[in-house]
């Protein structure tokens, strides 16, 4: 029986694979709606969002998982990864998808490196 060895960075790129799929459920879950502009009613939205929620669910529970198993991040770490992967997700839903222009991209790129920001002083400081 051949035990497998812990190679950290293939299960970091997974984890992070988790995290991001994770990611790109729930904002499509939550704002896609946006573009099909039809009279949904609440019973339709909800079993179209349900499923793509649990999928959201799954991915990011088991990220989570790994980040601090494997890992061991700290739920403010893999917070701030996952906020991350929100903003570059809403960007290209934003952008790609919706076809919504942005006024002032310098303001939304310094707020996203902010974010970086935030997250490299909190994994120093540990």
């Amino acid at each position: 029986m051949a035990v497998s060895k812990f190679e950290p960075g293939k299960h970091y790129l997974f984890t992070l694979f988790l995290i991001y799929m994770g990611t790109v459920f729930y904002v499509f879950a939550s704002y896609y709606h946006l573009k099909l502009k039809e009279n949904w009613n609440f019973f339709m939205a909800l079993g179209i969002a349900i499923p793509i929620v649990v999928l959201e669910y799954f991915f990011s529970l088991h990220g989570n998982h790994y980040a601090h198993f494997f890992f061991n991040m700290s739920p403010l770490d893999i917070l701030i990864i996952t906020m991350c992967f929100y903003f570059v997700n809403l960007w290209i839903l934003n952008f790609f998808i919706l076809k919504n222009e942005t006024h002032n991209m310098y303001s939304e790129i310094f707020a996203f490196l902010l974010v970086i920001t935030a997250f490299v002083i909190s994994s120093v400081i540990h």
